[in-house]
């Protein structure tokens, strides 16, 4: 309990301890600065099950990912047929749709039934500044890539023919724009948002708290090459410094998106 008597102004909480405040509240004090990071929620319930959750999350968001690994690397390369024809390519972004929404519902479920809310992850109000910042990340994020790719590019690079030419460019086009909406909605979620906000409640080391979700993330893109995994690694490590430093998702997802449709409008514009 504060001294009413203290002259000193009152000082806030430890970086990164968990607080029991309704999350991105204005300060009580009239004038007071706010924080320039969102507050961690308290934990909704007891260790064990925070590392369930977790763990359940985790595995629905990168089993998939893993068993798709498994198969290029040791089932038949003669699928590319197939993603030409426009049914069983609809099939095929229907069924991955699935996979990739799937952790994202859960996640809501868990947050719906805990009463945290999609604020307490850093899904909080979309303000101009999280657009402004959006765009710094996502030129930011071309610029460490670039760089990355320099130095990783002696371990390899696979090309990855996401969108096949033997579609409609109109499909292309639209496949493009779903892929890009959706890697950069379900992942920030999921390894920033989710992922990192349970770590920390958990009161895991601060790095583990970056390494582990993200070297989770890299090693999917493996399926890249691993001079590709690499330079991804690099990217979410600085995506996951600035969601341990802000705790606002928003700038996050919009640079993702922004980052790959970039990327998936040059190989249209290429073809």
């Amino acid at each position: 309990m504060a001294d009413p008597t203290d002259p000193r102004p009152p000082q806030p909480p430890p970086f990164g301890v968990p607080v029991g405040e309704p999350y991105g509240t204005a300060p009580s004090e009239l004038g007071a600065p706010r924080t320039a990071r969102n507050p961690v929620p308290r934990p909704p319930g007891p260790p064990r099950m925070l590392r369930l959750e977790l763990g359940l999350v985790l595995l629905l968001a990168f089993a998939p990912g893993v068993l798709g690994l498994l198969i290029i690397a040791l089932g038949p390369q003669g699928s590319a047929e197939v993603e030409t024809q426009l049914l069983p390519s609809l099939v095929s972004i229907a069924f991955e749709l699935f996979l990739s929404w799937t952790p994202v519902l859960v996640i809501g479920f868990l947050l719906a039934r805990n009463r945290e809310g999609w604020p307490g992850i850093g899904l909080t109000r979309l303000r101009a500044g999280d657009v402004a910042m959006g765009l710094v990340l996502w030129v930011a994020s071309f610029i460490l890539v670039l760089v990355l790719a320099q130095l990783f590019r002696f371990f390899g690079q696979r090309e990855v023919d996401f969108l096949p030419e033997g579609l409609p460019l109109w499909f292309r086009a639209f496949q493009a724009v779903l892929i890009a909406v959706t890697a950069g909605v379900t992942e920030e979620i999921v390894v920033r948002g989710y992922a990192q906000t349970r770590l920390e409640q958990l009161r895991a080391p601060t790095a583990v708290i970056l390494l582990l979700p993200t070297a989770l993330w890299g090693v999917l893109h493996v399926y890249q090459g691993v001079g590709a995994a690499l330079t991804i690694f690099g990217l979410g490590l600085m995506y996951a410094w600035y969601f341990n430093r802000t705790r606002r998702l928003w700038p996050l997802i919009l640079a993702h998106i922004l980052f790959d449709l970039t990327q998936l409008i040059f190989i249209l514009a290429g073809s």
